[in-house]
Formats: structure tokens, sequence, C-alpha cells
């Protein structure tokens, strides 16, 4: 009887569980599912190219989750969709993931000038990749059955910069955003809500100084209004909880150079999965 009482009495203060917020394709009685959908979208009369990922899991008019997967510069979708580990974890969990391919920007890389397919990240304004974005998030919820309420974003390098301008320029549609090897904002940066967010780099970094990603670290603190100590989420990473809007800061330092870990995936999933839009 103990044990029932304390059941029931959990039961009675635990947090309601935030309700999935449909899209128009919900109302669809079937979808395509495909582990390499090759989509194009026309925006403002120029073609963009994205692979999507349906696994069998994703229901007709059940809301899923949607992860954006940005690819680093020089890199493409299909490179990021060949190597992901999100295939694995979106067939569990019943998620559809988008792998962007970016269009030519250039870049000036250890004091070199560069050219490469990427994502434009110093502003928000005008910014063709984020209006790419908008069009993308558009169609999925037209074509599936998509919960407006979790749409999220992660990327490596370029595509970690520009996770962060989504959460910048789209914090009404993306719920949470979680950058590995990036860097600090490069503008000034005015989201319309608190942001959750994940950062992860390496200390031994060669490209992007792991001084850059704790000033991103910082200036996400800022933005978010967090307040007090953090705690420690494992060896690596550290955790501030007192934000506005109940966002959350997390950011994880581990000796690596310039490339995505293993256990980045897994740690972006278990985070973004569990936020929503409020």
């Amino acid at each position: 009887m103990r044990i029932l009482a304390v059941a029931v009495l959990l039961a009675a203060t635990a947090s309601p569980a935030v309700e999935p917020q449909p899209s128009a394709g919900c109302a669809r009685e079937a979808i395509e599912h495909g582990r390499r959908l090759v989509k194009k979208i026309d925006v403002a009369g120029t073609s963009r190219e994205v692979i999507l990922d349906v696994p069998d899991s994703v229901k007709p008019g059940t809301p899923a989750p949607v992860l954006l997967d940005f690819h680093g510069f020089g890199h493409s979708g299909a490179g990021v969709w060949n190597v992901s580990g999100f295939k694995t974890l979106a067939e569990r969990d019943g998620f559809i993931t988008a792998y962007p391919e970016g269009l030519p920007i250039h870049l000036t890389l250890r004091g070199e000038e560069v050219d490469g397919a990427g994502w434009q990240m110093d502003a928000v304004a005008d910014n063709r990749d984020v209006a790419f974005t908008t069009a993308l998030l558009d169609q999925l919820e037209r074509d599936y059955c998509v919960d407006h309420r979790r749409v999220y974003s992660t990327g490596f390098s370029n595509g970690a910069f520009f996770s962060q301008v989504l959460a910048c320029a789209l914090s009404g549609r993306i719920a949470a955003v979680a950058p590995v090897s990036g860097g600090t904002l490069r503008f000034d940066c005015k989201p319309a809500r608190p942001v959750p967010i994940l950062i992860q780099n390496g200390s031994e970094d060669e490209l992007i100084p792991v001084a850059s990603a704790r000033e991103t670290r910082d200036r996400w603190k800022t933005l978010n209004g967090c307040t007090g100590d953090a705690t420690s989420d494992g060896p690596a990473c550290q955790r501030w909880t007192e934000c506005r809007g109940g966002a959350t800061v997390e950011y994880c330092e581990e000796a690596y150079g310039h490339r995505w870990q293993p256990q980045a995936t897994d740690r972006v999933w278990t985070f973004l999965s569990n936020k929503t839009l409020p």
C-alpha cells in the first residue's frame, strides 16, 4: 500500500508531458519512407538539395521530431549522411533527419583564402541559407507529420556556426541546437526566446581555438540569461540550468582535434530529444 501511495503521489506531482504540435502533413494517410531520399527545393530561383532519412519507425499521423544536420566547410550532405551515426538513432526513436547541401562560400582559413561548399554564418539578414532552411522546414511539414515543437539543428565546424545562426534567426521554429567544433558568433544575435544549446569542442582543435569555444559558451549563457553555478554532466561537461525560459547551456570539452568524435552523436541526440518549443 505504501508503494502504491508513493506512486500515486509521484504521478500527481510529475510535470505533464508537452503535447506535440502536429503539422499539416499529419493529415496524410501515407508518407514516403527511405533511408536516402534526395530532394530538391527551389528557393528564390535557386535549386537547393537535401538528403532525407525517413525510417519506417516514422509513422503517418504521428508527429515526429526533425533533426537538421549541417556539414562542415568543403564537405557535403551526402558525405555526412554516409557516416552519420544518427541513422541508427533515427530508426530507434522515430525521427526524420535532413542532411542539407551547402552552396559555395569564401572563407579565410589559417591566413589562406579558400572556397568550398558551406553555410553563410556572418549575418542573419538576407542569409540565403536561413531562407533555404525555412523553405525546407515548410516542405517537411507539408509532406510529413512533423512535431512543430521538436525541430532541432546540429552541425560540424561551419555547420556548427550555422546552427547558431538558426538559433538566432529561427528561435520560433528551432527548439534547440547542438553545434560541434564551431566557434563564437560573428554578429549581434537577438533570438526571440532563450534557446537551449549544447556546445562540444576539442581542447586540441587546430582550426577553432578552444578559447573561441569557451567564448561561445559564455555568449550563450548571457543570451539565455543563465545564472548560478554549473553542474557536472560527466567528466567532460558542464551544464547551466538556471536560465530564462527554462533554457539550458551545456558545454563539453575533451582532448581531441578538429573532428566529430564518436561520443558526440549520442550526446547530441540525448540533449536535443527532450527539448521542446514553449
